[in-house]
């Protein structure tokens, strides 16, 4: 039974928790499927909760990484909390391990890398996240994924016995010894649960696997790190020493970042000389171009069982006004994995490279990339769309190369023989791509060589 929620047409819940429900919902200010968290209602009369929620959802709206799911909005609408975000085509990791069981080590090591790429931004930024555990891992069905839900966890859980709500009951498995007690969390508190998520990555098993949330506790707190190679052998033992570090219950004993987790866990899969599965698109941090929202959204939801309303904004895409001009890069901040373009334009991808004549026909541009990971995760999230290489099919571009030198790669749809036949597209685009734009392939149009529409 469809509702109405302010300008949202509620449509449907897709799942529930200690903090309130998560419905997939349609914007219809914007003209776009999002996902509705809508917080439970005995929060509203808490003003200490009111604020943390506020500070917390304008902390991660300044996130810019491709590996955080970006919310549109969030608010109050007739005293009840909520954020508005993108919907994502896929599951939650936790849900995938509980059908599948543990991953191949490659595909392991490669979802770890994003997750910390995602950390590892929010901690340069300054945000912990402080619930780090596959429920809040999202993986699309391209193999993306998007850690969700930063920080907003806090909002709830500050002050509270740790079963007063049933929020944290279902952390515990990956929370930090220190929580436990007086001190803050701190980024070195989300790199141990990223240790602890790897360590269920390559095995299947929660590190600690107790019947009693006293014994769960009590084992972070007391027993050793769980090694990889003794409870699962055939991943012999080049994995042991990341965990145990990623664990160690002295936060000053552990990887200094997430990234330094994930790049030991990148050289003990070399190590074990292992033959890798096809690359997971993003599995490196790509470095991507702001623009707005993007036409062919992914569709699915947050899936956690605690539901906590979080998930910061991610992309430069979703800010409004965002700049449409590829030659401005957006920084990675903290990447320590990258992706350049190789000496052949062609960079392999699900759809071949096209070059499109100059010949004044009509495109309807919908993202621009430097590297194979950025560019094949457009085309995911475009169905139909091609890629062209722009040095080699300039057609007027204004910039063929970024300003550090990176080949510029342009995804689109068309080529159109007429104008009106690229704006109809454009429209259609422009509900879900705020800086779609509409470029005529003219070797003489100059500039940006940008149509106006409509």
């Amino acid at each position: 039974m469809e509702w109405q929620f302010g300008p949202y047409l509620v449509q449907g819940l897709i799942a529930r928790g200690g903090m309130g429900e998560i419905h997939r919902a349609h914007d219809t200010r914007h003209q776009r499927p999002v996902a509705l968290k809508l917080i439970a209602e005995r929060y509203a009369g808490d003003a200490e909760f009111r604020r943390r929620f506020q500070r917390e959802a304008q902390a991660t709206a300044r996130l810019r990484d491709p590996h955080v799911i970006p919310i549109h909005s969030y608010g109050e609408i007739n005293g009840r909390l909520y954020l508005d975000m993108r919907l994502v085509d896929g599951s939650d990791l936790a849900t995938r391990l509980d059908a599948s069981g543990p991953m191949p080590p490659d595909r392991a090591v490669a979802l770890i890398e994003q997750v910390a790429h995602a950390l590892d931004s929010a901690h340069a930024d300054g945000l912990v996240h402080r619930d780090v555990k596959p429920s809040n891992v999202l993986v699309s069905s391209s193999g993306f994924a998007y850690l969700v839900d930063f920080g907003i966890a806090y909002a709830a859980s500050a002050g509270t016995a740790l079963t007063s709500t049933g929020i944290t009951v279902g952390t515990l498995a990956y929370m930090a010894p220190e929580r436990f007690g007086e001190a803050p969390a701190d980024p070195r508190s989300d790199v141990y649960s990223l240790a602890c998520m790897l360590y269920q990555c390559l095995t299947g098993r929660k590190p600690f696997e107790r019947d009693a949330t006293v014994a769960m506790i009590n084992a972070h707190l007391n027993d050793d790190p769980p090694r990889p190679g003794v409870t699962t052998p055939h991943l012999g033992t080049a994995f042991d020493p990341v965990i145990t570090r990623g664990m160690a219950k002295q936060p000053a004993h552990r990887f200094a970042s997430a990234g330094e987790l994930a790049r030991a866990a990148r050289a003990a899969l070399d190590s074990t000389g292992h033959v890798p599965h096809p690359a997971v698109p993003g599995g490196t941090a790509p470095q991507r171009v702001p623009r707005g929202r993007r036409k062919g959204l992914l569709i699915g939801a947050a899936l956690g069982a605690l539901l906590v309303a979080g998930a910061a904004a991610g992309w430069a895409a979703i800010t409004r006004g965002g700049s449409a001009d590829p030659a401005a890069d957006s920084p990675a901040p903290t990447a320590p994995w990258s992706s350049t373009a190789p000496a052949s334009p062609d960079l392999g991808l699900s759809v071949p490279l096209s070059t499109p004549p100059c010949d004044g026909g009509f495109t309807v541009v919908v993202g621009a990339a430097f590297d194979a990971d950025t560019a094949q995760q457009l085309l995911d999230e475009n169905a139909g769309a091609h890629y062209l290489h722009v040095p080699s099919t300039p057609c007027g571009a204004s910039a063929t190369t970024s300003k550090t030198g990176k080949d510029i790669y342009s995804i689109y749809y068309g080529p159109y023989q007429d104008r009106s036949s690229a704006c109809a597209e454009w429209n259609s685009a422009s509900a879900t791509a705020d800086d779609a734009y509409v470029k005529q392939l003219s070797p003489t149009s100059g500039g940006a060589a940008v149509i106006a529409c409509g």
